[in-house]
């Protein structure tokens, strides 16, 4: 993913978000000029964090159940990575980087 603001990040996440029949609602946890934390409620209970710091590029995506990550996916440890449903600990190298959309896609694939 390219490196990009912090308010087109938000704003991206926030479209996307909205065009989709899972999501409730999206709250702004945290942001300044350099990071943003989301939290968006999902239709079954379930919801996201996302986070994203423009000077790093660390951005990360989970999914939250009763306070316990049951998917996700981030680029941690300087390569992107999934912590896939049947293992949420595990890391399971991901080809390319990997986007909001692509995550919010496989956790709507999950949820159906």
């Amino acid at each position: 993913m390219a490196v990009v603001s912090v308010s087109e990040f938000r704003q991206h996440v926030e479209t996307v978000g909205s065009n989709s029949d899972s999501v409730m609602r999206i709250r702004i946890l945290s942001e300044t000029k350099s990071q943003v934390q989301m939290r968006i409620f999902l239709a079954n209970r379930t919801f996201l964090d996302v986070y994203y710091n423009a000077k790093t590029s660390k951005t990360a995506f989970a999914q939250i159940k009763d306070d316990q990550r049951i998917f996700g996916a981030d680029n941690a440890h300087e390569f992107w990575h999934w912590h896939p449903y049947e293992d949420p600990q595990r890391h399971v190298r991901a080809n390319d980087a990997v986007t909001f959309d692509e995550f919010l896609k496989r956790v709507e694939a999950a949820i159906k």
